[in-house]
């Protein structure tokens, strides 16, 4: 799904469910926010991700939860996601489901692949999917089919 599809479908969905969106987010993220967290795991996240915290900030995002590049916030990735978890399973969080289980990116070399993966804790292992963020954002967060 492209940016311009998914802000769309947000605005949709904030309109006939504002409760969802209602809850206070993550400040949005400057270029420099970004920069610092993939200096910090020495990754270059997707580029729909960076759009997203750019645009939205993350912390809740209808059903689920958004890792941010704030900060200030509870949410913050770097507070959120070890290092070496990260380095472990060449795998980086993104979205909390709260359950014990994330969604994110598969890392090689260094780079986060476009797709999102689901990390189970009940298998340690990742699962690929064929979506991409933008995608995984309106399955989860608003429980809604593509």
């Amino acid at each position: 799904m492209d940016s311009l599809n998914f802000k769309n479908m947000i605005k949709e969905f904030s309109n006939k469910r504002p409760l969802l969106l209602s809850l206070n987010t993550d400040q949005k993220a400057a270029e420099e926010m970004i920069t610092d967290v993939e200096k910090y795991y020495d990754i270059k996240l997707p580029k729909q991700y960076k759009e997203f915290v750019k645009d939205y900030g993350g912390g809740y995002f209808g059903f689920i939860v958004v890792f941010s590049c704030d900060h200030n916030s509870m949410f913050y990735i770097k507070d959120n996601v070890a290092k070496n978890w990260i380095y472990e399973k060449n795998f980086i969080p993104i979205i909390d489901l709260e359950t014990g289980d994330f969604l994110g990116f598969e890392i090689k070399k260094g780079i986060c692949q476009k797709t999102v993966g689901f990390y189970s804790h009940e298998e340690d292992e990742i699962q690929e999917s064929a979506m991409d963020f933008f995608d995984v954002l309106i399955k989860y967060g608003f429980k809604s089919k593509i």
